[in-house]
């Protein structure tokens, strides 16, 4: 089946060939560096504690878990690490391909558009045949159990994942009547914010609240319109 926003869908995980990675790789390093690596050598990526992510030459100290490109290896997947960047300005053009259907969206289900956006660019940048680790599907990144729930079939198509994650969205925000734990509940589960009276006290969830809450922010000042 053919989606309104792209290529027919598949339902094999998310990987990038050598070629689009080695891109992909160059645009990130020249974000943080500011050039290409010089070495040939193996890259390391990591997490530094603050939450950045780091791409360097040079090995981590030890106890820091990073993982490895080399060109042995083309199949090593940055989608763990660069889920998490906020301020990526190729994700927010991304997000004006989708921009019309989600503003339909967001009125037909009573959800603040911005907030919309806001979780795709958290959840998967933007990307439609995102996997996570979790087995989290699609632009929305919706749980098998969770896609059963709001009634699509195929999340792999980029109307049917957001209309189901935007009636989820909603549901989450009308049960709770309060963002940060209808972000919580859309992250972490509505039991464990239901276990908890609300934010359970998870690193990654309170990191993901503020993450979605920001970018908010930014697309209500039309970051994706520039």
């Amino acid at each position: 089946m053919n989606g309104m926003f792209g290529p027919p869908c598949c339902s094999r995980p998310f990987r990038l060939s050598r070629r689009l990675f080695a891109q992909a790789l160059f645009g990130v390093i020249s974000v943080f560096f500011g050039q290409a690596p010089s070495s040939a050598g193996p890259i390391y990526v990591f997490r530094e504690p603050d939450g950045s992510i780091k791409f360097t030459d040079r090995k981590p100290p030890v106890g820091v878990k990073a993982r490895i490109f080399e060109q042995s290896k083309p199949h090593f997947s940055l989608y763990h690490f660069t889920r998490p960047i906020v301020s990526s300005r190729v994700t927010f053009k991304k997000a004006q391909r989708y921009g019309p259907f989600i503003d339909k969206l967001a009125r037909e289900f009573s959800v603040d558009a911005n907030l919309v956006k806001a979780v795709i660019h958290a959840e998967s940048g933007f990307n439609h045949l995102a996997v996570s680790p979790k087995g989290a599907r699609g632009l929305m990144q919706l749980m098998p159990d969770t896609a059963r729930l709001v009634g699509v079939r195929n999340v792999f198509v980029a109307e049917d994942n957001l209309k189901g994650g935007v009636r989820y969205l909603a549901m989450l925000v009308n049960k709770y009547s309060n963002i940060q734990h209808a972000l919580a509940a859309y992250n972490a589960g509505p039991g464990a914010v239901d276990q908890y009276g609300g934010v359970p006290p998870y690193a990654e969830t309170k990191t993901y609240i503020s993450r979605v809450l920001a970018l908010r922010d930014r697309y209500r000042q039309g970051a994706d319109k520039g």
